[in-house]
């Protein structure tokens, strides 16, 4: 299954002023790639009903119209080259977000409603991640290259829901509901944010606590939130369908290219894990008086000391 990267080379390699192609067989609905020479990758939707106005943006042009079928049709164009890699990005989501529980006529609201959360990136904010984003995005994907050793492609990129908004960064088809966390090697306690994100219910939870510490570039094991995309991106080069999905966690949280992203570097100090049950040491809404709506807070690590997983030594 080809990227709408892919797809957009494609399209301009025939030479044709302009041309589409859908983004893939599988998809429910009607969403082609479109590519105008010179320079202008586009997405088109069409759809049995005429999509609602919108407001126009300094970097793509939004469109609709109807076809002489009484069909209609939404488009959305780049006239600036330089954000491509950001409207891929953005593309990239709208494929992954339609390709399910989105009908034919709730699509162009939906699409719109996913093109106003890209809209500061694509007017051209496109300040990179912060250090404290980079850290707890480069914790997530250690958790993520580690559940590929344990579980198919598709199923270890489909559980990533950090960048979804899901209350814990990862959910297994078996219930197994992970945390990552990221510290400094000095740090003797973590932050939990709102009172879901060590709350389960009846799940079983893992914390995943990875002690980072700030390096440079030449420093032996130092790791950059974009170099380990690229190693995760070659090892699923041949899952396409749980490429797609990866991309479309990354443009779900604004990844882009930046020099702040190449240039920020850690080194793993340590890693451990914990069990999250009864007796772990956190705050639950079931034991928040009503009236509190969101609770902020730190946990020591010398009270989470008796949860911690110990992998058993091996008999080889």
């Amino acid at each position: 299954m080809a990227t709408i990267d892919d797809l957009w080379d494609d399209l301009r390699s025939t030479g044709r002023t302009k041309l589409h192609r859908r983004v893939d067989a599988l998809h429910p609905l009607d969403l082609y790639a479109e590519f105008e020479l010179p320079a202008h990758p586009g997405l088109v939707l069409f759809c049995p009903v005429r999509p609602p106005e919108s407001r126009q943006m300094k970097a793509i042009a939004i469109e609709r119209g109807q076809r002489p079928d009484g069909r209609w049709w939404l488009r959305l164009s780049l006239h600036e080259p330089s954000l491509r890699t950001v409207f891929a990005g953005l593309s990239q989501d709208i494929i992954a977000f339609t390709r399910s529980g989105i009908s034919a006529e709730a699509a162009p609201a939906a699409i719109l409603r996913r093109v106003e959360r890209w809209r500061a990136l694509l007017e051209g904010d496109r300040g990179g991640l912060s250090a404290s984003e980079l850290r707890g995005l480069i914790g997530e994907l250690l958790v993520l290259q580690s559940l590929l050793e344990r579980y198919p492609p598709i199923e270890a990129v489909s559980s990533w829901n950090g960048p979804l908004g899901g209350l814990q960064d990862f959910m297994m088809p078996d219930g197994l509901r992970i945390e990552a966390k990221t510290v400094r090697p000095d740090a003797d306690a973590f932050r939990v944010n709102g009172l879901g994100q060590l709350d389960p219910g009846t799940d079983p939870m893992e914390l995943h606590l990875f002690h980072l510490a700030e390096t440079n570039l030449e420093t032996e094991g130092a790791m950059t939130a974009a170099a380990i995309i690229d190693s995760l991106r070659r090892r699923l080069e041949r899952e396409p369908l749980a490429l797609n999905e990866f991309n479309s966690r990354l443009a779900a949280m604004s990844w882009h290219d930046h020099p702040r992203h190449e240039e920020y570097a850690v080194r793993i100090a340590g890693v451990h894990c914990y069990r999250v049950e009864d007796g772990f040491p956190r705050i639950v809404a079931a034991a928040v008086p009503i009236g509190i709506d969101e609770v902020n807070y730190l946990v020591e690590l010398s009270a989470i000391r008796d949860f911690e997983l110990i992998e058993e030594p091996s008999d080889d």
